[in-house]
């Protein structure tokens, strides 16, 4: 399976675990901040990829600890961090003017 497939479907895997864990806080306390949820997002994202041993930067670092550390921040950041990433428009920018 493509590094990216996998990357994406442990990403939404994240977010669903996620979910599951703050609904029952977000039941209990209506009026909590929960700023800190990206925290614990990033660290189950990051130990489902890590465990898994997806590298989505594989070609193009040549160090692939960084590109597992990189992949487990990216996929733990949900699938819209993962889909800016990958995804992005390809306009270039130079000199305020778009090219």
């Amino acid at each position: 399976m493509d590094a990216l497939a996998v990357a994406a479907f442990l990403s939404v895997v994240n977010t669903t675990i996620v979910d599951y864990l703050v609904r029952p806080i977000k039941a209990k306390y209506p009026n909590v901040d929960m700023w800190w949820m990206v925290y614990v997002s990033l660290f189950t994202g990051g130990v489902l990829v890590w465990f898994s041993q997806v590298n989505l930067f594989g070609s193009y670092l040549p160090d692939p600890l960084v590109g597992r550390i990189l992949t487990a921040i990216v996929a733990g950041g949900g699938s819209n961090l993962l889909y800016r990433v990958f995804n992005r428009d390809q306009t270039v920018i130079v000199n305020n003017s778009i090219k």
